[in-house]
């Protein structure tokens, strides 16, 4: 993600000193650190090991203790029992599903972009209820995909 499109990530999920975080890619691990400063705790998972251990090195010399890393792949490694009050993607999906949005607390809000190239949408997903969710389109924008999300099939004649 590019700073600009971090920076609306952060103020979209308006994040609480209260809030647990779960982000699905941790990568370098500034978005993490800048989750961590604003909320109670983050839970992040990388699904590549170098940069899982890279993250945890950054985060651990700037003294940022209120971070859990895990090593896997979110599709498959993530608790289904867990709830969080916030969920930041940060890779692109090709299409919305219900994979990350059942581990929202009611009220709770993830960050997501869906779509295919050329263009994009970041939306901000709001759990309201134990089966309803409300989407707002934010922006349009491009990002690589989550590795190992799964495409849509398509339409063959």
């Amino acid at each position: 993600m590019t700073p600009c499109v971090e920076g609306r990530l952060l103020q979209a999920l308006a994040i609480g000193s209260g809030d647990t975080i779960l982000e699905i890619g941790t990568g370098s691990g500034y978005l993490t650190a800048c989750l961590a400063r604003l909320g109670r705790h983050v839970t992040s998972i990388e699904i590549f090991s170098d940069l899982h251990e890279a993250a945890g090195g950054r985060l651990d010399a700037q003294g940022i203790g209120n971070v859990t890393l895990q090593a896997g792949d979110a599709f498959t490694d993530l608790d289904a029992g867990r709830h969080f009050d916030v969920i930041a993607v940060t890779g692109s999906l090709p299409q919305l599903a219900d994979e990350f949005q059942g581990l929202l607390q009611n009220g709770g809000r993830m960050f997501v972009i869906s779509g295919h190239l050329p263009i994009m949408e970041a939306m901000l997903i709001t759990r309201s209820g134990e089966n309803h969710w409300t989407r707002e389109r934010l922006f349009e924008t491009c990002i690589p995909p989550l590795q190992n999300v799964a495409e849509p099939g398509t339409f063959n004649l």
